[in-house]
């Protein structure tokens, strides 16, 4: 027998947790209500009006893949901190096939820190959230306050206290059948879902170690200061390279393959050890954030996670995830099994960000549920958690970190005010809170 089989969980134990805990449609989260089954929607030809809170690219896309899911969805409201991104964006988007159904008046554009909540009152049904990950705690918790259904881009959070803020919004959530579909949107690819029911299903035995490496080049587009911006708007503007706004970038963009691999194991680690720097993005336009991590997860049943990540210009590139196991390998993204039970599934043919808001509204209309909040949250938990130990150099567990009382948040939220970059994070120096 392999050395790691009697630290890990039984094969067939594993599986029965997997269909236990993530249910029959594993990937999404689908809770089919039987007392929603002729809920608000159900109706096909029912008009659903969608608010967009965050007017930046990602928000447009998904306003416009919204739009595109069902054809009885209107656009009726938008908004953002800045106006003329919340123009732009509307701009855009009436340059799409869909743009008969965007009917944003300009009563409905709403700008300022305090827009997303003039639009979550403006009469909407669902609100799409796509603002700097900062932001999305304290939007979630307003709309299911509101009794509003939700498209909430990853990650969820920056720290800890913003991710249990979204795990209490995701439990209130269920008790008030609101659906919250994720940004994670491999958990809807349909290459990946077989995938990872092959794994899940004994294709390469016991899991001994997973391994992730994203290696890119600079990615984000650095903004330019103007003299007139303030330290706030301008950081605003520049929010990739701020760690208050973007968790770093191994939390705002890693947390994809995070999330697969989390997928894969049906369970997050008990600690993890991180290491990062900065070493090529170091000008002043680049913030404070790191340019690398790579970072070691350890699971309760002695299986590691090595996950690799790195944002340089001229370097090679790299985008791999596989899993081994104790009877084969698995590649992810290659949608391969080699070792005793070898499989080749099919490369993806569809676009997994439209195929998420497709599934989004096909249950609204069948008054089904769905939920992928504690996913989602537990998910940016595992980039957050790599950053933390990253920045100070400390083995962190998942308890520890879970419990922080580091909060990022700004004293207030004034687009005129003062709001010096912090240090960059050295680690031995930097401490855990």
């Amino acid at each position: 027998m392999n050395e790691h089989a009697s630290d890990q969980q039984p094969l067939q134990a594993r599986r029965n947790f997997l269909k236990q805990s993530l249910g029959t449609l594993a990937t999404t989260g689908l809770v089919v209500n039987p007392a929603l089954t002729s809920g608000a929607f159900a109706a096909s030809s029912e008009m659903i009006k969608v608010g967009l809170v965050g007017c930046g690219g990602r928000g447009t896309g998904a306003a416009a893949q919204t739009l595109r899911a069902d054809p009885n969805v209107e656009l009726v409201a938008m908004a953002d901190s800045f106006g003329d991104h919340l123009e732009k964006s509307y701009q855009n988007l009436k340059k799409t096939e869909v743009q008969d159904r965007v009917k944003v008046d300009a009563e409905h554009k709403f700008v300022g820190f305090d827009a997303f909540q003039k639009l979550i009152d403006s009469g909407v049904d669902l609100v799409l959230l796509a603002t700097p990950p900062h932001f999305r705690p304290q939007h979630l918790k307003a709309c299911i306050d509101a009794n509003k259904h939700v498209f909430c881009e990853k990650p969820v959070a920056v720290d800890a206290p913003g991710i249990r803020s979204v795990l209490k919004s995701t439990a209130e959530a269920k008790q008030k059948n609101l659906t919250i579909v994720s940004g994670l949107c491999w958990r809807y690819e349909t290459g990946m879902q077989q995938m990872v029911d092959k794994i899940h299903n004994g294709g390469i035995g016991d899991i001994i170690s997973l391994h992730s490496t994203r290696y890119l080049g600079g990615v984000a587009k650095m903004v330019k200061r103007k003299p007139e911006w303030s330290d706030m708007e301008y950081q605003m503007r520049n929010w990739y390279y701020y760690t208050w706004l973007s968790g770093d970038f191994n939390t705002e963009q890693f947390v994809h393959e995070l999330d697969k691999q989390s997928w894969v194991m049906g369970e997050y680690p008990v600690r993890c050890y991180s290491v990062g720097g900065r070493q090529t993005r170091t000008g002043e336009d680049y913030g404070h954030i790191y340019d690398h991590f790579s970072t070691v997860y350890e699971y309760a049943n002695g299986a590691k996670y090595v996950a690799s990540t790195r944002h340089q210009q001229g370097c090679s590139s790299m985008f791999v995830d596989t899993v081994s196991g104790t009877e084969g390998t698995a590649t992810l993204m290659k949608y391969r099994i080699e070792g005793k039970n070898p499989w080749k599934g099919a490369r993806r043919r569809t676009n997994m960000h439209q195929l998420e808001h497709n599934e989004m509204y096909k249950a609204l209309r069948n008054g089904d549920v769905i939920n992928n909040g504690e996913y989602m949250a537990n998910s940016s938990m595992m980039g957050i958690i790599a950053r933390m130990s990253a920045y100070t150099g400390k083995t962190l567990t998942w308890e520890q970190a879970m419990n922080s009382k580091e909060d990022l948040s700004p004293e207030k939220y004034d687009m005129a005010m003062s709001l010096p970059t912090p240090e960059v994070a050295t680690p031995g120096v930097t401490p855990f809170v």
